[in-house]
């Protein structure tokens, strides 16, 4: 039986950083931010619109070739996911 809570007590005490680190990971949205996701865009030619956080990554609303678009963008401001709207 000690041998077994020594066990996963060690177990979670490896976990911990590992859980640190995907929360760390988290996007959160800044004016600088908002400006990057706007000038990467608008540079690509969209008509950037509202721009927040879902689900873990950035989504913008933009415009281009007379779409709606929702534009979805990971931590590193990379495009990961479109959807027309």
């Amino acid at each position: 039986m000690l041998k077994t809570t020594a066990a996963l007590t060690l177990a979670a005490a490896m976990l911990l950083p590992a859980a640190g680190a995907i929360a760390s990971s988290e996007v959160t949205l800044t004016d600088e931010t908002k400006a990057q996701i706007t000038q990467t865009l608008t540079e690509q030619g969209y008509e950037v619109g509202k721009i927040k956080v879902e689900d873990g990554m950035y989504e913008a609303y933009a415009k281009k070739d007379g779409k709606k678009l929702e534009i979805y963008l990971n931590g590193d401001l990379e495009v990961v996911k479109t959807d027309v709207d």
